[in-house]
């Protein structure tokens, strides 16, 4: 392989995480915002499948509905971070206005997007777990 199919291959990789990180925030967003609907939907409920959902399993409720909150925070402050960090790097004209991988901004953004991630998959393990076991227990 050359150095200029290696630069294509690489430049084609990046644009396949730029892809999947875009659509894995969009996915999330989504995902979490329905947990809170459920969480908020079966709290809000007098109907008898919520009122012994919840009697069997509010904390478990509870904390996905959090996680979920945390989420949602969590992919907005990535946002905040990603915009700070450009922000600094644009002050960077020295440095050829690279990104400086040391910044609070540039950690905290990969840290909130890791965050948002974990926290919607527990949040949505959560729910299918104590719902499938409500549904098959009762």
């Amino acid at each position: 392989m050359t150095e200029t199919e290696k630069k294509a291959a690489h430049r084609e990789r990046l644009e396949q995480k730029t892809v999947v990180t875009s659509r894995l925030s969009e996915t999330t967003r989504f995902v979490a915002f329905g947990i809170v609907a459920w969480v908020f939907a079966v709290q809000a409920s007098d109907a008898e499948f919520s009122k012994t959902y919840i009697q069997n399993y509010e904390i478990w409720i509870n904390i996905a509905g959090a996680f979920a909150v945390i989420s949602i925070a969590s992919d907005y402050f990535q946002y905040l971070c990603a915009y700070l960090s450009v922000e600094h790097a644009l002050n960077r004209k020295e440095q050829g206005y690279k990104f400086n991988r040391n910044h609070p901004a540039y950690f905290l953004q990969t840290a909130f997007f890791v965050i948002k991630q974990v926290t919607v998959g527990l949040g949505a393990i959560s729910i299918a777990t104590t719902f499938a076991l409500h549904i098959f227990l009762n």
